[in-house]
C-alpha cells in the first residue's frame, strides 16, 4: 500500500509505504501523483517513509518504480528516504551515488530531521514551462455512463496531442455518521484510545470507498489511453470531503489546487449522489466558476 503524505509543500512529494506495495499501488496512487508535479514543476523532491510493518514491493511494482525513475532521473531534486528496515537503507545508500541530486536516508526517529531537510528552501523551486492552466482539463468520473461519455468526447477532443494533462477528480460520497464522532469518555486516556480507533475506522472506510471508485477510473483512463495519451499525460484524484459534498465546488477546489484551465462533466452524471436541489453540477459550475471553461457533454 502507498499512502500520499499531503502535509508538504507542492515541489515535495511524500509517500507512506505499508505492508505490501503493488504494481496496481505504483499505477493508481505514486505515478500519477508525481507526473502531475512534474507537469507543474521542472524539478520536485521525493520523500519515502516505510513502516516497520511494510513487507516489501512485487516484482512488478519495482520495475515500474526503475522506469518512472529512469525517465525522470534528472528532474529529480533532492530525495529522503526513512526507514528502520536496513536491507532498504543498505541498498539506498549503494544507489545514491549514482542518483544525480542530494539524496539522504534517515531512522525513523529522525522523522523531523528528514522532513526538514526535505522541504529545505523548497518553495524556490520554479514553475514548470511544459504547460499552462489552458492545457490541463479536469473530469468529473464515477460509475455512471455519462460520465464515461465525457471521458470519451475529451479523448477525441485531445486525440494526438502531446501538450496536454488530464486530471481524472472521483469524488467520495461523505463518511457515515457513525464514523465522524463519539460521545467521549471520561476518563482521558480512555478518550485518546477511543479518538484512535475511530480516525483508523475512518481512514479504512476511506481507503475501501478508493478501491471501489478504481474500476470507474481504470475505464476512463483506459478510454484516455485508447485515444493516444500517454500514462503520463492523465493523472487521477480523490475528494474526501466529511459532509454531503457539493460536487461543484469540489471540482473547483481541484482546479484550482491544480490549475486546471478546463472542468468537464457528463449531463447527467450523478454518482452515489439523488441531489435534492433540481439544479444539475454543470449548471452549478457554470455559474460559480468563473474564470474556467465549462465543458457539459450530453
Amino acid at each position: 500500500m502507498i499512502e500520499v503524505l499531503e502535509e508538504f509543500p507542492p515541489t515535495v512529494m511524500g509517500f507512506a509505504y505499508k505492508n505490501q506495495v503493488t504494481k496496481g499501488d505504483y499505477e493508481h496512487v505514486f505515478i500519477p501523483t508525481v507526473a502531475q508535479a512534474l507537469a507543474d514543476y521542472q524539478k520536485v523532491r521525493l520523500y519515502f517513509q516505510i513502516d516497520p510493518n511494510f513487507s516489501g514491493v512485487e516484482p512488478r511494482a519495482l520495475w515500474e518504480d526503475f522506469k518512472l525513475g529512469m525517465e525522470y532521473l534528472f528532474r529529480w531534486d533532492r530525495i529522503a528516504v526513512v526507514t528502520d528496515v536496513e536491507w532498504i537503507r543498505q541498498t539506498f545508500k549503494a544507489f545514491a551515488c549514482m542518483i544525480p541530486c542530494a539524496a539522504r536516508v534517515f531512522r525513523l526517529e529522525e522523522v523531523s530531521t528528514a522532513k526538514d531537510w526535505v522541504v529545505e528552501r523548497a518553495a524556490e523551486q520554479e514553475p514548470a514551462i511544459l504547460m499552462d492552466r489552458t492545457e490541463k482539463f479536469l473530469i468529473a468520473v464515477d460509475e455512471s455512463a455519462a460520465s464515461l461519455k465525457a471521458v470519451s468526447y475529451v479523448s477525441q477532443i485531445l486525440r494526438g496531442r502531446t501538450d496536454v494533462h488530464v486530471r481524472l477528480l472521483h469524488v467520495l460520497p461523505p463518511i457515515p455518521p457513525g464514523l465522524l464522532e463519539f460521545g467521549g469518555a471520561e476518563h482521558p486516556q480512555l478518550e485518546q484510545r477511543l479518538s484512535g480507533e475511530l480516525r483508523q475506522d475512518q481512514t479504512r472506510w476511506i481507503e475501501t470507498a478508493k478501491r471501489n471508485a478504481h474500476a470507474s477510473l481504470d475505464k476512463a483512463l483506459a478510454i484516455l489511453l485508447q485515444g493516444g495519451l500517454s500514462p503520463n499525460e492523465v493523472s487521477t484524484s480523490f475528494s474526501s470531503p466529511i459532509h454531503r459534498p457539493d460536487i461543484a465546488h469540489e471540482m473547483l477546489k481541484v482546479a484550482q489546487t491544480w490549475k486546471c484551465g478546463t472542468l468537464v462533466v457528463g449531463r447527467h452524471t450523478r454518482s452515489w449522489i439523488r441531489e435534492i436541489r433540481s439544479t444539475h453540477v454543470g449548471e452549478d459550475l457554470v455559474r460559480k466558476g468563473q474564470g474556467f471553461a465549462i465543458w457539459v457533454i450530453e
